[in-house]
C-alpha cells in the first residue's frame, strides 16, 4: 500500500529513542500497544533496550506489507482498520475491550479531504462524533486515549495543529478534562524533511488519572533546535488554567496574562460586517486579470485580460482573490464576470451583499502573518483567501484604523497566540479583541495608515517600516 495514500510517515530514530525514553514503569504486567505500526520503530527499540518481552507487545496496521517484518519481531500483529475496527466503548460481557499500560506511536496523518475519511465519513462520525472528524491522527489520540488503563501512558507524535486549530476544540477539551497531559515537545520544522513530509509536528505524552489543581503541562519548544536535540526552552502552566483560555488553546509561549487581557476586551468582530465570500465553480470561465493600462497585480495561470475601463461596464465587476503577505494597499487584481448566465453558477453565502458601496478592508485568510489591506469599493470577494468587512461606525472606527492595528506586531502576535498554524479562518478573526483604543491612537493610527495607502499608490513596494512602527508603539500601550 502507498505511504502517502495511508498518511505514514516514518519516525527518525532519534526521535523514537526520545519518546521511548519518556514512558516509565515497565514491568512484567505491563502491556504495551503501537496502534499503527509501520516499520516497527517503536516497538524495535523497546526491544532492545529489554524494557519489555515481545509476548508484552500488540501492534496494529492497516498495511498488510508490514505484516511480515512485524511478526518476525515475535510482537502479537493484528491487521485490522484500527479506526473502524476497535472496541474502545461499551465494556461489557459482549464486547470486552482490551485495555494497555503504554501506548505509542506515530498516527496517519490524513485530513477530512483524504480519500479515507470521505470514504468512511459517516462511519467515523457515529465512533468519534464527540471530537468531530477532520484528521486521522486526532481520532487516533481519542481512540487511544481509551485504550488506557487507569495511570497508563500514551505518547505519539502527531501534526501540532490540534494545539491551537478551532476545529480540534473538542479534542482539546477532551484531553484536559480526562488525562493529566505531562509534556508537549514541540519539534523542529524540517524532522520529517527526509521523508518528504512538510508538517509542523509535536509530541504528547500523557497519563490516565484525574487532573487536580497542581498538575503541571511542561511545554518542550525545540523548533528552533538542530535535529535530534530535545532539550528546548520549557514553559510550565497548570493543566487547568487552559481551560478557561478561549476554545481552550494551548498556550505553549507563556502568554497567560494577554490571554486573559484578550478574553475581557470587547471583540473586534462586534464592530465590523462582512465576512466569506464566494465560489466561482471555475475561475478560469469566469475570471479575468485586470489591466491596470499595463500594470497587472495577478500572476497565476487566468489567461484572459479585461482594462480596467471594461470591468466599469455591467458585464464585469472587480474580485479580489489574492491572500498572503499583502498589507495596506492592492487594487483588486481579477475582475469577474456579471452576466445573467454566469451569476447563475456562482455560489455566495446568504449574507453576502452584492450591492456593497461601503469601503471595506480585506484580510487574509492563508498567510503566515495576519495581513489586512483595503479593498476596493464594490468589488466581490473570494471564500477562502481574502476575507473582507465593513466598519458598522466608520465615523468612530474608519476601515484605515482597522487595517492598522491588524499588520501591527501586537495583534500578530496575538493571532498567533489563537492559531499558531498558517491558515487563518473565519473563527480566529471572530476571537479578535477591539480594545478601548481613545480618540486621539484612533486619528493617530488613521493618519499614519492613510499616508502608508497613498505612497503605495504611487509606488506599491513603498517601504512602510517606519510608519509600521509607530502604529505597532500605539498598539503596544493596550496589551502590555
Amino acid at each position: 500500500m502507498n505511504k502517502k495514500d495511508l498518511g505514514a510517515f516514518y519516525t527518525p530514530k532519534h526521535t523514537v529513542n526520545y519518546m521511548v525514553n519518556l514512558l516509565f514503569g515497565f514491568d512484567e504486567k505491563s502491556k504495551l500497544l503501537e496502534p499503527c505500526g509501520g516499520d516497527g520503530a517503536f516497538i524495535s527499540d523497546i526491544l532492545e533496550n529489554n524494557s519489555l518481552k515481545s509476548r508484552q507487545i500488540t501492534v496494529w496496521d492497516i498495511n498488510p506489507d508490514v505484516k511480515n517484518h512485524i511478526e518476525r519481531l515475535g510482537v502479537k500483529f493484528e491487521l485490522k482498520d484500527a479506526l473502524l475496527q476497535t472496541i474502545f466503548q461499551n465494556d461489557d460481557l459482549f464486547n470486552k475491550i482490551e485495555k494497555f499500560t503504554h501506548i505509542i506511536g506515530n498516527p496517519p496523518y490524513l485530513n477530512k479531504q483524504s480519500s479515507y475519511i470521505k470514504k468512511n465519513k459517516n462511519k467515523l462520525k457515529k465512533i468519534y462524533d464527540e471530537i468531530g472528524v477532520n484528521d486521522t491522527y486526532a481520532l487516533f489520540i481519542y481512540l487511544c486515549c481509551h485504550l488506557l488503563e487507569t495511570n497508563g501512558q500514551l505518547c505519539f507524535i502527531t501534526s501540532d495543529t490540534y494545539l491551537t486549530l478551532g476545529i480540534h476544540k473538542k479534542l482539546r477539551k477532551f484531553l484536559l478534562t480526562n488525562f493529566v497531559i505531562k509534556n508537549i515537545t514541540l519539534c523542529q520544522h524540517d524532522l520529517f524533511k527526509d521523508t518528504g513530509a512538510l508538517v509542523n509536528t509535536c509530541i504528547i505524552f500523557l497519563e490516565n488519572r484525574k487532573i487536580d489543581e497542581n498538575d503541571i503541562i511542561i511545554f518542550n519548544d525545540c523548533r528552533n533546535l538542530e535535529i535530534g536535540n530535545y532539550n528546548g526552552d520549557k514553559y510550565y502552566t497548570k493543566q487547568n488554567k487552559l481551560l478557561s483560555y478561549p476554545d481552550y488553546i494551548f498556550d505553549f509561549n507563556g502568554n497567560g496574562k494577554l490571554i486573559e487581557k484578550i478574553e475581557k476586551a470587547e471583540k473586534l468582530i462586534d464592530f465590523v460586517d462582512g465576512g466569506l465570500g464566494m465560489h466561482t465553480t471555475d475561475n478560469e470561465k469566469f475570471l479575468a486579470i485586470v489591466d491596470y493600462n499595463g500594470i497587472k497585480y495577478a500572476k497565476n495561470g487566468i489567461k484572459k485580460f479585461v482594462s480596467v475601463d471594461e470591468v466599469k461596464n455591467k458585464d464585469w465587476k472587480f474580485y479580489h482573490k489574492k491572500g498572503g503577505d499583502t498589507k495596506y494597499y492592492l487594487p483588486a487584481e481579477y475582475c469577474i464576470r456579471w452576466d445573467n448566465e454566469s451569476i447563475k453558477s456562482y455560489k455566495m453565502p446568504k449574507n453576502y451583499n452584492l450591492r456593497e458601496k461601503r469601503q471595506g478592508f480585506l484580510i487574509s485568510g492563508i498567510c503566515s502573518t495576519l495581513s489586512a489591506r483595503m479593498a476596493t469599493v464594490g468589488a466581490l470577494w473570494e471564500s477562502n483567501k481574502a476575507m473582507c468587512f465593513f466598519p458598522k461606525n466608520p465615523q468612530k472606527y474608519p476601515p484605515e484604523f482597522f487595517i492598522g492595528i491588524l499588520n501591527s506586531d501586537p495583534y500578530n502576535k496575538i493571532i498567533k497566540i489563537l492559531n499558531h498554524t498558517n491558515s487563518i479562518q473565519i473563527r480566529d478573526i471572530k476571537k479578535l479583541p477591539l480594545f478601548n483604543f481613545d480618540n486621539n491612537d484612533i486619528e493617530q493610527i488613521v493618519k499614519i495608515v492613510k499616508k502608508i495607502i497613498e505612497q503605495m499608490k504611487k509606488n506599491i513596494d513603498y517601504n512602510f517600516s517606519l510608519e509600521q512602527n509607530k502604529i505597532n508603539q500605539i498598539v503596544n500601550k493596550y496589551i502590555l
